[in-house]
């Protein structure tokens, strides 16, 4: 039995998603109908709904190829410091600040797109579940430290990134990326034993 070639990934498709994960950051998801989308990525409707069921679909695999560079990112950063969980989360504020409030326009997708939304929409269990995910690594982290309240530490830390990120789009602080990596760093360093403390 010969063995089936695996299938080519669609162009179609693929610019479906570009034309989706561009309108639907920069103008805001129900601002954009599938019509324009249509248009914009030069396909036809039964070509859109042959890939994506539902506008909710779309916007299902538009938030999952977000969560997929955050998961790969953050990963990366801490297979990066395999006997060093102190450098990585060092590592992670730095990224989280370039990456989130560095280079975007409009914060954080996740937030705005769960901002549109109510109850169990795709946008807010994609938005929950990536930022559980993070928080759960960065407990991890901690938890390797021998860090006072890993938990609670965790989930502020989420918190100061999200404040910075809403921050970042409403404050003309230029000096936020400092002020948020220095929150970010004492409230790590608060709760470590004094030998693991970065002189």
């Amino acid at each position: 039995m010969t063995e089936k070639a695996p299938r080519r990934p669609s162009a179609a498709k693929e610019r479906i998603l570009q034309t989706a994960e561009r309108l639907f950051y920069d103008e805001g998801i129900h601002a954009v109908g599938i019509q324009r989308i249509i248009a914009e990525a030069a396909v036809t409707r039964v070509t859109l709904y042959r890939h994506f069921a539902s506008k909710d679909d779309l916007v299902a695999a538009y938030l999952a190829r977000k969560a997929g560079f955050d998961h790969a990112q953050v990963d990366g950063i801490v297979d990066a410091h395999p006997n060093d969980p102190r450098a990585a989360l060092a590592e992670l504020g730095t990224a989280l600040a370039r990456d989130d409030f560095g280079a975007v326009r409009r914060g954080c997708p996740f937030i705005n797109a769960s901002a549109e939304f109510v109850g169990t929409h795709p946008a807010r269990v994609a938005a929950r579940e990536i930022r559980e995910w993070v928080t759960g690594r960065i407990e991890e982290l901690l938890r390797r430290l021998d860090h006072r309240d890993p938990r609670g530490t965790a989930q502020q830390l989420m918190m100061v990134r999200t404040g910075a990120v809403v921050s970042g789009t409403l404050d003309a602080n230029e000096h936020l990326t400092d002020d948020y990596l220095r929150c970010w760093a004492k409230l790590i360093d608060d709760g470590l034993p004094p030998a693991v403390i970065p002189g």
